[in-house]
This record gives structure tokens, sequence and C-alpha cells, in this order.
């Protein structure tokens, strides 16, 4: 018993930082979801009508946002259950946890870059540069936490290089320079 109690102590700040993420997130969102792109229609058949209904970009960021709320709000209800001290509670919450708050993140992060681009659409270049850097930074993002959410066995190599490099890579490049600091 007391190895349990023990190891339950380790999960305890994983599951609080998860939670206060997962709420943040939540929190974002919902504030997105009444703060449309390019704002509501004063005109009286449409009135209070966000104004590019229409558009395909308006389309994927209500989508979007809308998945990144309840997926955030899932993650925080099952790390609420965690918080009742069941060992085993608090594994299958995290492992509940850590792919919808992946995905919560990914939602969010496309919901940003559809929102933006559609309100710079008239812009072109900067429509695309928008959408290029939203891109880049997904894949950074899903590279980032798909073995945290997937973990890999030591078996296998390949998967491990394919992991561990572009890591250790972005971990170098982001390093300061104490000397600077």
């Amino acid at each position: 018993m007391p190895t349990e109690k023990i190891k339950l102590e380790n999960y305890k700040d994983r599951v609080n930082t998860l939670l206060l993420v997962s709420t943040l997130v939540a929190t974002i969102t919902f504030a997105a979801g009444f703060t449309m792109p390019g704002g509501y229609n004063n005109s009286d058949p449409y009135e209070g009508m966000a104004t590019m209904l229409e558009e395909k970009k308006f389309h994927l960021f209500i989508f979007c946002d809308t998945m990144a709320m309840y997926s955030s709000i899932l993650v925080a209800v099952s790390l609420i259950w965690a918080q009742l001290g069941d060992l085993r509670l608090v594994l299958v919450a995290l492992k509940l946890a850590l792919p919808l708050l992946g995905l919560a993140l990914a939602m969010m992060s496309l919901a940003f870059m559809a929102g933006v681009s559609l309100v710079v659409s008239k812009l072109k270049w900067l429509d695309n540069a928008i959408l290029i850097m939203g891109v880049i930074f997904l894949v950074i993002l899903l590279a980032l936490f798909f073995p945290l959410c997937f973990p890999i066995s030591s078996n296998n190599r390949l998967l491990r290089y394919i992991f561990y490099y572009p890591f250790c890579l972005l971990i170098y490049v982001t390093k300061t320079d104490p000397k600077t600091d």
C-alpha cells in the first residue's frame, strides 16, 4: 500500500497540470465561439448571424473550435475523476486525457489558422503565409505530441529514431546560450 501512495503522489502534479491546460483550452475555445471572425450582421433579416457564414474557412473554424472545446471538457472531466485517489483511475484518466488533449490543441490551432486566414483572405500572400505557418506548426505539434500519447516500446528501433532525433534537434535549436542571458 505505501508504494501505491508514492506512485499516486508522482501522478498528482501531472494530473493537475493537464487539468489546468484543458481548462484553459476550454475557456479559450468557448470565447472564440462567440467572437466570430468577421463579426456579426446588423441588417434586419440576418441580425446576429455571422457575416462569413457561407465561407468554407468559417465552417472549418467553427468545426475545429467546437471539437477543441468538447475534447478539452472531456479531458477536464476525466482528470477530475482522477483526483479521487485511485491509482488505476489515474492511469486510465491519463490514457484518455493525453490523446484528447492533443486533439484539443491541434483543433484549437487549426481553428486559429482558419479564422486568421479567413479574416486576411483578401491579401493572398498573407493568407498563404498564415496557412503555411499553420501547417508547419501542426506538423511540429503532432510530431511532439504523438510519442506522448502512444508510447513506443524500445524494441522498435525505426520508430525510436523517427521520434527521438527530431525531438533532440528541436531542443538543440531552441537551446539558449548561457553567455547571452
